[in-house]
């Protein structure tokens, strides 16, 4: 699994989406630990990124706050478990963040941007 550090650039919602899914596949455990770490750092990026957008209170943006807030525990299962909560909330993020859009184009009647997400 190759992962690259977010930027500051916009990044497609399929970009987090795929490495989500890569991420919940059955044998991440043995990705070496340098990998998963790398993938928890992007994966932590990803969801401040989804955090930041205006959004409704939810389970899983409480969920994520608390995921960011206390770190994986200890060892390579802490982590590997950490890095799978991550990704399980980051696809719910965008799942919301689609709704949201949606909602938001059926309102305005309005085309709607590329489905990105950019920092503020």
């Amino acid at each position: 699994m190759t992962t690259k550090p977010a930027t500051q650039e916009p990044v497609h919602a399929d970009t987090m989406r795929s490495l989500c899914a890569r991420v919940l596949t059955p044998n991440t455990y043995r990705i070496p630990d340098g990998e998963v770490q790398k993938t928890t750092a992007l994966l932590q990026d990803y969801v401040r990124l989804l955090l930041g957008e205006t959004g409704e209170v939810s389970q899983a943006r409480t969920d994520a706050e608390g995921l960011l807030s206390h770190g994986p525990g200890e060892g390579r299962l802490g982590t590997w478990i950490h890095m799978r909560a991550l990704a399980r909330v980051c696809r719910v993020l965008l799942i919301e963040r689609q709704v949201r859009r949606k909602r938001s184009a059926a309102a305005d009647q309005a085309p709607q941007d590329p489905d990105l997400v950019v920092t503020q």
